[in-house]
């Protein structure tokens, strides 16, 4: 094992296999994770590691969530871009995005697309048919994700 550094971050010591290549290419490609994915479940190295501070809401009383009930982080590249609170209506065969909030960062247009396409196979996955999406902090990108569905 040998120790490693990651600039700007104060924590406890890092380690990693002395053999694991340090320099890691990402794919690019936008996810929509579980709250319950490895990557959520240390909240702190979330935090200081993406700068993006999550909680699952549903355990946090209706009156205090700023998500949704139910938030799912969507990861694009090594970005957390937004929060998506979705339940699927199996019988309407209708995903039903509740809330679509985007971080504070800026998105381009390939961007949009490689998250319109997770939200395409997120539908299928759900066994949907369509989208309806409700509430989004920014009208711009959600017009350009909902061209997508056209």
């Amino acid at each position: 094992m040998r120790q490693v550094a990651v600039d700007g971050l104060k924590s406890a010591p890092l380690y990693m296999l002395r053999d694991q290549q340090t320099d890691v290419e990402l794919w690019g490609g936008a996810f929509i994770l579980s709250p319950f994915d490895v990557l959520n479940v240390f909240r702190h190295r979330l935090r200081d590691f993406f700068g993006f501070d999550y909680q699952i809401e549903c355990f946090v009383p209706a009156p205090k969530r700023k998500y949704g009930y139910f938030s799912l982080p969507v990861l694009i590249g090594d970005t957390f871009a937004a929060r998506m609170d979705a339940k699927a209506d199996r019988k309407q065969k209708v995903l039903v995005v509740h809330n679509l909030h985007f971080e504070d960062v800026e998105l381009n247009g390939a961007m949009i697309e490689k998250l319109t396409e997770a939200l395409k196979a997120f539908v299928l996955f759900n066994q949907c048919r369509d989208v309806l999406f409700t509430k989004s902090n920014n009208g711009a990108y959600l017009e350009g994700i909902s061209r997508g569905f056209l």
